[in-house]
């Protein structure tokens, strides 16, 4: 008697624990999908490489030795109409020219917020036989307002004679001047010794504008 209602006693108590499982097996349930609804979009994305994408252009890119270096960098502009950066033939005529004479027009060739720089050619030799073989300086010398603000002097010597063609030298200078706009004077000169006094041989006005 005692072992059969044990029996029925215990029946309902593993009934109720069948149930208790049962109502929670949805959220075990619930958790093994979202798993692998994540698992799956993991690989539908972040792992998947298409031929668009770039990573499958790196077998493919040439090496660096082959690839286009693209334009090269623009080093500088002169603003100047009496040349370029590409060789040409001297723009100068000397026919009827005389060495170390008055030939040319001196040019503002840069200028800057309180500074010019100004150039001249000078015909040296109109070829090797004009030059009498003892070296000397040609002195450029620019003057603004009547007060002298710069000088060059520039050697010639044989070596530096072209053997086929003329020869010309450029006083070439940065001058500061003295206002927005007005006129210098290129006083050219020759000289024996480097710090010599300058024998004047011609001088010439150039116009300026900041």
């Amino acid at each position: 008697m005692n072992l059969l209602l044990l029996a029925l006693l215990a029946g309902p108590a593993l009934a109720q624990d069948d149930d208790d499982d049962d109502d929670f097996s949805f959220l075990e349930a619930g958790d093994e999908a979202a798993a692998k609804t994540a698992a799956e979009a993991i690989d539908a994305t972040d792992f998947d490489v298409d031929e668009d994408d770039d990573f499958g252009d790196w077998e493919d890119a040439p090496p660096p030795s082959e690839r286009d270096p693209g334009p090269a960098p623009e080093l500088g502009r002169r603003n100047t109409s009496i040349g370029t950066n590409k060789a040409t033939a001297l723009p100068y005529t000397v026919v009827g020219k005389n060495p170390l004479a008055d030939n040319y027009e001196a040019a503002v060739v840069f200028a800057d917020r309180d500074s010019v720089v100004v150039e001249l050619p000078i015909l040296v030799a109109r070829n090797a036989g004009d030059f009498e073989g003892r070296a000397y300086w040609v002195v450029g010398e620019v003057y603004a307002d009547g007060m002298k603000i710069a000088e060059s002097r520039q050697q010639v010597t044989s070596d530096a004679i072209a053997k086929a063609g003329p020869t010309l030298v450029f006083v070439k200078m940065l001058v500061p001047v003295p206002a927005e706009s007005g006129s210098l004077e290129l006083r050219i000169g020759k000289t024996s010794s480097a710090a010599g006094q300058a024998e004047p041989l011609f001088t010439r006005q150039v116009a300026y504008k900041l």
